[in-house]
């Protein structure tokens, strides 16, 4: 077991949420906040209907505009992202998530393996969730909890519900919207590994304690550092070199793209490359390893001109080329995953992507006038795929992640590249 701080993730709605909590409390024309959204959507996504009828979607907002009286700004905000979410584009959305109360999430992080819903980290006052599996939500199932929650997710393919409901599904005010819990406690059902069922209450707000994660030491080795923006290793016992890319994003796209403003605190892409290029040019490479799986975007200027310097190596025809893709690769990831493809011709392995090859992306922001929701929208498309157009890249060497060999250390990716052979 390891422990770490509480996550990042809390902070930041802690903070985006101290300034905007007290909306709550305004007096909100609900009829005109919602015109405003119909008519800044429509005049600023650059094909809002592509695949929804627009009546249908207005007559979905109409409705909205009826039940909204009398619920939070947090409930309208939901009911507004589920008509916004049918409309299929995984980048527009209305983000409620400011408005969650970090003292109403349950204390637990949970991950979608190939047997189901386990926990990987707790509050050390609830060690009896460990590396448990979940069945049931105040004695709903599990899957009915995922259906509903779905709802709430743009773009819902199968691999997209797997990543994003494993965030969700601790969030009790959002639970508590679909009536499967109250904000006064929660009984989750747990499994163990003997299928030994058991039951574990919790009352809300729970006390903050040392946070613990499960695993083995060391983790498999794509999950070692997966919060950490780039990083590579070479296992000269296997003449394999591993990239792990997990986000698009770094020093220098932060001075280039961003505000610059937290430049000085983001590692450095360029030292980054300069020392992969420099293995890769001095090292005997046999394989080399590509992971974008846990990498869902941000900026691709700098992945897509990394792709380049590493064909000019030559590389690709010296050794066998992988990429891992996985639920999370998505939006700019995933234009790095076609770099990597048309550039390398690698073996695809892993799970099929949470994005779609061809997508909508350079995502904007609007705020409503008195709620303050924040609406994201897409400004342009993105296509990857001329030919046709799939709900995910496919991966050539399908592999999914289970519980099991997580626990004893085994990375089913990286087991099925050493003992993969020649191209496909």
């Amino acid at each position: 077991m390891k422990t770490r701080p509480t996550i990042l993730f809390l902070l930041i709605l802690l903070l985006l949420g101290s300034g905007l909590r007290a909306e709550e409390n305004k007096e909100i024309n609900w009829q005109e906040e919602i015109a405003g959204l119909r008519r800044e959507l429509t005049t600023r996504h650059v094909d809002l209907f592509f695949n929804a009828d627009s009546t249908l979607f207005y007559k979905g907002l109409d409705e909205v505009v009826k039940r909204a009286p009398g619920n939070s700004v947090l409930e309208v905000g939901m009911m507004l992202q589920q008509e916004v979410a049918k409309l299929g584009d995984a980048n527009t959305r209305v983000n409620y998530n400011y408005l969650i109360d970090i003292h109403l999430i349950l204390p637990f992080e949970c991950y979608w393996f190939e047997e189901g819903l386990y926990v990987t980290d707790y509050w050390k006052d609830y060690a009896s969730l460990e590396g448990k599996r979940m069945v049931s939500i105040n004695g709903f199932p599990i899957q009915e909890v995922i259906d509903s929650l779905s709802t709430l997710i743009s773009g819902a393919t199968p691999v997209r519900i797997q990543y994003e409901v494993t965030k969700m599904i601790t969030w009790v005010q959002v639970l508590n919207y679909f009536g499967f819990a109250s904000e006064a406690e929660v009984e989750i059902g747990l499994e163990d590994a003997s299928g030994l069922l058991s039951k574990e209450l919790i009352r809300l707000p729970s006390p903050e304690s040392e946070r613990i994660s499960i695993g083995p030491d060391p983790l498999p080795l794509g999950w070692q550092n997966t919060n950490t923006y780039f990083w590579d290793q070479y296992f000269p016992k296997n003449k394999l070199c591993f990239i792990q890319y997990n986000k698009c994003w770094s020093r220098e796209a932060e001075e280039d793209f961003g505000s610059g403003a937290s430049a000085l605190f983001m590692p450095s892409f360029r030292d980054f490359e300069k020392e992969v290029l420099k293995t890769v040019k001095k090292q005997e490479i046999e394989k080399l390893v590509i992971d974008l799986r846990f990498n869902d975007g941000g900026n691709a200027v700098q992945g897509s001109e990394f792709v380049s310097k590493l064909q000019k190596t030559k590389i690709g025809k010296q050794a066998e080329v992988y990429l891992i893709v996985g639920r999370k690769t998505s939006s700019e990831a995933l234009i790095n995953a076609f770099d990597v493809m048309e550039a390398l011709s690698p073996v695809v392995v892993g799970e099929d992507t949470g994005g779609r090859p061809n997508h909508f992306g350079e995502v904007k922001r609007f705020v409503l006038t008195t709620s303050n929701l924040i609406v994201s929208y897409s400004t342009s498309y993105i296509t990857l795929l001329e030919e046709n157009n799939p709900p995910a890249l496919v991966p050539d060497i399908q592999t999914r992640q289970s519980f099991e060999g997580f626990m004893n250390g085994k990375d089913e990716a990286m087991e099925a590249i050493i003992n993969h052979s020649g191209r496909l």
